[in-house]
């Protein structure tokens, strides 16, 4: 599902991109995103007692994995005709699932969220097979 939901934004953000000439400031939000996702999960590791550096290592390098994929993308616009905003569609893609992880960062914590967000996340986890089957 999280496939799905980074596909339709970034398509979404592309498409906006476009609309307005261009964005530029989302390789830019998604690092502070990026930023905010690992702060907070270090956050709710120390509050839920399971703080752990290879863990948090291992995300470090997947958002840097991340970053060189929407590099890549960028990099493949340059000598495509056509797919100039695809970077920015990627980033706002992978904006979209940094928030998400925010987001259950501050469930696992155990602070309140907005039902319809609660309810987002549990959709998420269903079609992911994380979630519990009902």
């Amino acid at each position: 599902m999280e496939k799905n939901i980074a596909l339709v934004s970034g398509a979404v953000g592309a498409v906006i991109s476009y609309l307005v000439g261009g964005l530029g400031m989302a390789v830019t939000v998604l690092i502070a995103l990026m930023a905010l996702d690992y702060a907070t999960g270090l956050m709710q590791a120390a509050i839920n007692r399971e703080l752990n550096s290879r863990v948090g290592f291992n995300g470090f390098i997947r958002k840097i994995y991340y970053l060189m994929m929407v590099a890549s993308v960028y990099l493949i616009a340059l000598v495509i005709p056509g797919i100039g905003y695809a970077g920015d569609g990627a980033a706002i893609a992978f904006c979209v699932l940094e928030f998400i992880s925010i987001t259950e960062n501050g469930t696992k914590m155990g602070l309140w969220m907005p039902k319809f967000i609660q309810d987002l996340l549990a959709i998420v986890k269903d079609k992911a097979g994380e979630g519990n089957a009902k």
